[in-house]
């Protein structure tokens, strides 16, 4: 054998043990990790549980990757003296009429000085993590939209006012982020959630989601969801050379977006040294007074471009 064929026979096996620990599950309520903008979305994953696609080997490693960066993470928080407490059991929020609305699991609590917080662990990608400085830039993407919704659930079915996501760029950096409990945010949680049983009792469906792109991200699209183009007043366009234009601009995004953290990161690094020499590069900055004005009020064009299709997982 030889050593090519040893790396290939690796990589097959990796592939296979992953795919044979991949399984979908039958769900009769919402869960807190799954807190989505679409509440359609949210009966289908009841309804049609089995025609939800399972994800891919190399996005399974990803998740098995997350639980040991999490594991290593509550070690490391005892260590530095905080109580940590894990027990990942699994809680219920139940409406006025005891159904049960919504299940999840909390990573865990860490305590000090007689006060106890829910800690949500993320592993984020470091180009990713790059870019989340606020709990308000979870927005930015799409499935981290979910995380807020997840950590409000957690603080409400453990009545405590304030809890935190710990976030890890898998490199061994981390960033906390303080979050507090908005009655406001959890009550349109809860209704989602109500309404999403009642329609899963009712066999009914809710209406689809008005923004197209949630759609196009969604797991449903185009598998059991087909919104008509109409009902998001979407039309046609033929234009071979514009296609090609889109096509081009999304296959430089990743490389824009890598640029962009990339930048943030060294400009942070240097911020406050005037002049540095590292390898071939030359490095100088100073400081620049802003003085303060009035922007006029003025309109321009806000445009939105995503690639559609449906979604893989």
């Amino acid at each position: 054998m030889t050593a090519a064929e040893l790396c290939q026979q690796i990589a097959d096996r990796r592939a296979e043990a992953l795919a044979h620990r991949v399984s979908a599950y039958p769900r009769q309520n919402p869960i807190a990790s799954d807190l989505g903008p679409c509440q359609r979305e949210m009966v289908l994953a009841m309804t049609h549980w089995q025609e939800r696609p399972l994800p891919p080997a190399d996005l399974k490693a990803r998740f098995e990757r997350g639980n040991l960066i999490e594991d290593a993470i509550l070690r490391e928080l005892s260590d530095l003296g905080f109580t940590v407490r894990v027990e990942r059991s699994p809680f219920e929020v139940k409406d006025a009429q005891g159904r049960v609305v919504l299940r999840g699991k909390i990573d865990g609590f860490v305590s000090v000085e007689r006060e106890t917080f829910p800690m949500e662990v993320k592993s984020l990608n470091p180009n990713v993590y790059n870019r989340v400085e606020t709990v308000e830039d979870f927005d930015k993407f799409g499935f981290m939209a979910k995380y807020p919704r997840q950590l409000q659930s957690y603080l409400y079915a453990n009545n405590l006012p304030e809890g935190f996501f710990l976030l890890d760029d898998c490199l061994g950096h981390w960033k906390l982020l303080p979050v507090a409990l908005d009655w406001s945010a959890l009550d349109a949680i809860i209704r989602h959630c109500e309404g999403a049983v009642a329609h899963r009792e009712a066999g009914t469906l809710p209406d689809y989601h008005p923004d197209p792109a949630v759609c196009k991200r969604c797991w449903a699209y185009g598998r059991v969801c087909t919104p008509p183009m109409e009902f998001h007043g979407l039309q046609i366009l033929t234009d071979p050379d514009f296609e090609a234009d889109l096509n081009r601009r999304g296959e430089l995004a990743e490389a824009a977006k890598e640029h962009e953290a990339l930048d943030k990161r060294i400009k942070a690094r240097v911020q406050g040294q005037t002049g540095l020499v590292v390898g071939d590069w030359l490095i100088q900055g100073r400081w620049v007074d802003k003085k303060g004005h009035e922007v006029k009020p003025s309109r321009y064009w806000q445009s939105k471009i995503e690639r559609g299709g449906k979604a893989e997982v």
